[in-house]
C-alpha cells in the first residue's frame, strides 16, 4: 500500500489531498518486478525527461469549441454476421457484433481528470448522447489514465446496463467494492470468454504506462483487447500504445483481423511521445504488419491535453503516411465524431 499527500492551490488557499492507492500483489513476470508493471521493450521514460518534456512543450492553439454534425444514434443491436463500429469520441468506440455491444474506454465527461475542474477540458460533445446508447454489454478498459478510466461515466453505464468489465491487474483497486461481481482483471494474454456468445476477448500487450497521480505510476496494467467471434473473425483495439515488437506476437497469434482499432493522437513531441502514443506514420504501420483488413483511427481532437499539434494534425498525417505506404485511404478510416459504419469483408 502507497500513500501520499498532494497540494492543490486555489485562489491562494491551500488543499491537503491525502490518499492511498493499493498495489498489485502478484508473482514477478516479463512485465511485473514484484511492485511495478514496467514495459518489456526498453524505452521507459525517467522523472527528469518528463521534466525535460515539459520544459521543452510548446502548444499550439485549439479552438474553444468544435461543434460536429448530429450523427444517426447507433442501433439497439445488429444483425447476425454484421460488424458496426461508431466513434464516439476520444479513445470510446462502440463495437457492435455476435449480438453484443463492446464499448472501449468510456469518456463522457466534460474533463478527463481527478475531480469536474480539474484536468484537460474537451473541446467538443460526445459524439453519441448517453441517453442514445444502447445496452452495453461489454466495456474494455485499456489503463487508469483519466482519458481512459473516466469512473464517472463508467459509473452511469455500470448502474444503467450491469455490463461485464474488462481490465488490467490491479484497476479493480480504483474501482468501488460493490461493482467486484461485474469486473474481471486479466493479465496479458488471458481470454475471458462470453458465456451467452461466445465471444472471446484476450488482453493483450501495448507499450504505453499506469498512474492517475505523480509518483504513483505503473501499479495497474495497461494493454489493448483482441475480440474474437465463434467464427473465427477478430477485432484488435491497441489502447494507448507506442509501436513495438509486441505487435508481432498479436500478429502471430491473431491472423484474421478484420479491424484494428489504433491510435494515432497526442504523439508530439515525438522523442518523449514515441515509446507511449503512435503517430499516423506508426498506426499505418501497425495496419500493414497486423494485416489488418480495415482500421479506424482513435485517440485524438477530443481533450485539449498538452496539444503540440493542431487540432487536425492527424488527418494531415494520416494521408501523407497512406500515401507512403501505398494503403488506399479506403481501407484506414478516420470517423466523424458519432459515425457509425458497417466494417466490409474484404
Amino acid at each position: 500500500m502507497v500513500s501520499m499527500a498532494i497540494v492543490l492551490s486555489v485562489t491562494g488557499t491551500f488543499i491537503f489531498v491525502f490518499f492511498t492507492a493499493h498495489e498489485y500483489s502478484g508473482l514477478p513476470s516479463d512485465h511485473f518486478d514484484g511492485s511495478r508493471f514496467f514495459n518489456p521493450e526498453p524505452g521507459d521514460h525517467t522523472f527528469w525527461d518528463m521534466l525535460k518534456w515539459m520544459w521543452e512543450m510548446k502548444t499550439v492553439s485549439w479552438p474553444d469549441w468544435v461543434e460536429d454534425p448530429k450523427q444517426p444514434p447507433p442501433p439497439g443491436r445488429t444483425p447476425p454476421g454484421t460488424l458496426r463500429a461508431t466513434f464516439v469520441n476520444h479513445a470510446t468506440v462502440l463495437t457492435q457484433m455476435d449480438g453484443l455491444n463492446i464499448l472501449t474506454d468510456p469518456i463522457w465527461s466534460p474533463r478527463a481528470g481527478p475531480i469536474s475542474w480539474v484536468g484537460p477540458r474537451r473541446v467538443r460533445a460526445p459524439g453519441v448522447a448517453m441517453e442514445e446508447l444502447p445496452k452495453i454489454d461489454y466495456i474494455l478498459i485499456s489503463h487508469d489514465h483519466y482519458d481512459h478510466l473516466d469512473l464517472s461515466t463508467l459509473e452511469t453505464i455500470v448502474e444503467r446496463d450491469h455490463p461485464t468489465v474488462l481490465a488490467g491487474l490491479g484497476v479493480m483497486t480504483l474501482l468501488p467494492g460493490r461493482w467486484a461481481p461485474n469486473v474481471q482483471e486479466m493479465d496479458w494474454w488471458q481470454t475471458h470468454k462470453s458465456a451467452a456468445a461466445g465471444t472471446a476477448f484476450t488482453f493483450v500487450p501495448a507499450r504505453h504506462s499506469s498512474g492517475r497521480w505523480p509518483f504513483m505510476e505503473n501499479l495497474t496494467l495497461w494493454g489493448g483487447f483482441v475480440i474474437e467471434s465463434p467464427s473465427g473473425e477478430q477485432v484488435f483495439y491497441a489502447g494507448d500504445t507506442g509501436y513495438g515488437a509486441f505487435l508481432e506476437s498479436i500478429r502471430d497469434q491473431f491472423k484474421r483481423i478484420r479491424l484494428a482499432i489504433l491510435p494515432l493522437g497526442n504523439y508530439e513531441k515525438r522523442w518523449f511521445m514515441k515509446n507511449q502514443h503512435m503517430n499516423a506514420d506508426d498506426a499505418v504501420q501497425a495496419h500493414l504488419l497486423l494485416r489488418a483488413q480495415q482500421s479506424i483511427g482513435v485517440h485524438f481532437s477530443t481533450f485539449a491535453e498538452h496539444p503540440e499539434q493542431t487540432i487536425d494534425a492527424h488527418e494531415h498525417d494520416l494521408a501523407a503516411a497512406l500515401d507512403k505506404y501505398m494503403v488506399p485511404p479506403s481501407q484506414f478510416w478516420i470517423l466523424g465524431f458519432g459515425e457509425g459504419r458497417d466494417v466490409p469483408q474484404h
